[in-house]
């Protein structure tokens, strides 16, 4: 008896320092939560401070992963697109490319210019030229979107999948223990693995899609990018995409079908693009793909990724904003 009370003691002592574990060095029962939105289907709820994964991970007012606006910012890059300039919770607010673009390009002036980083898990150009159309285009002075071939035809769904899927949660856990193995030993895992495999082999007309991936299939070329293109030239506002290819493409050396039509309608409609292909030498300690699998992230950049991005944007921002500050006489220009 004394030897089982001894042992359940140890037991539960091993879960408590476990649960202290999680909870303040690894950030559980405090992800970065979502909100639903009728028009561009979600985003981060808004003024969130969070410590996860030993990264931080901050919004402003307007959901953006971004320091608050401030009426004086005067001058405006645009950031936009998805997860590869979201970065999610593996990436913190320091590393991101569009933190280091406003630090660099503020020191260079001289003055704050704001790069503001208006993207979203998943989102496609639609998604995010929805956003703008409803929260307005902050006095942008240029822009610039991030897109990746899987975007040509990432359409939006309006599906509900904030509080459904496991990586858009809208509440906290309340027990670490619980959310690790729940969001992560289970979903990864337990179902990927055991559970949907067992399910397709005794009924595989049922199975559906696993949960905890955003399923879209657009049948016609997201409109997004004609509608980002045509806004920002009819307001006289620079626009210019950057490509980013994933590792099987980096490999092969050219972009699937998808990532060719991209290109084509950058060329159709006199758009420069930054083409990741011509710069990138096969680099893959960009991303977080570490086994060069495609079970693992073949896509998101690192914190040396995002750094390598925010290299080569910078030399373009400036050339437009040069441009910009020459336009506008401004008597401050370094």
């Amino acid at each position: 008896m004394r030897f089982r009370k001894k042992s359940l003691f140890i037991l539960l002592a091993l879960l408590a320092i476990f649960e202290l574990l999680l909870r303040f060095g690894f950030g559980f029962c405090n992800a970065p939560l979502y909100i639903e939105d009728p028009d561009f289907e979600y985003i981060f709820a808004p003024n969130q401070y969070r410590f996860r994964f030993r990264n931080v991970v901050k919004t402003n007012e307007f959901s953006l992963r971004s320091e608050p606006i401030n009426p004086a910012d005067t001058t405006v890059v645009l950031l936009v697109g998805d997860s590869v300039i979201n970065g999610g919770n593996p990436t913190d607010h320091d590393d991101l490319a569009s933190t280091i673009l406003e630090k660099k390009l503020t020191q260079h002036y001289k003055q704050t210019i704001r790069v503001l980083n208006v993207s979203a898990g998943s989102w496609g150009p639609d998604n995010a030229f929805a956003f703008l159309k409803k929260k307005g285009l902050f006095g942008a002075d240029v822009m610039c979107l991030v897109t990746s071939s899987h975007d040509a035809y990432d359409n939006m769904s309006h599906h509900k999948i904030v509080g459904v899927n496991p990586n858009y949660p809208e509440k906290q856990y309340k027990v670490a223990l619980y959310e690790f193995w729940h969001r992560y030993i289970y979903n990864l895992f337990i179902y990927h693995y055991v559970e949907v495999p067992l399910k397709e082999w005794l009924s595989p007309a049922t199975q559906s899609a696993p949960n905890d991936v955003i399923h879209k299939f657009g049948t016609t070329f997201n409109a997004g990018y004609q509608q980002l293109a045509d806004t920002t030239k009819a307001l006289g506002i620079p626009f210019f995409m950057y490509l980013h290819p994933e590792l099987s493409e980096i490999d092969q050396n050219q972009y699937d079908s998808q990532g060719k039509e991209i290109l084509d309608f950058a060329r159709k409609n006199h758009i420069f693009v930054i083409d990741e292909l011509k710069i990138n030498q096969k680099d893959h300690s960009l991303t977080r793909d570490l086994f060069r699998s495609p079970e693992f992230d073949s896509i998101h950049y690192n914190a040396k990724g995002q750094a390598y991005m925010a290299k080569h944007l910078y030399p373009v921002l400036k050339q437009y904003l040069d441009a910009y500050f020459s336009k506008h006489a401004r008597t401050h220009r370094p």
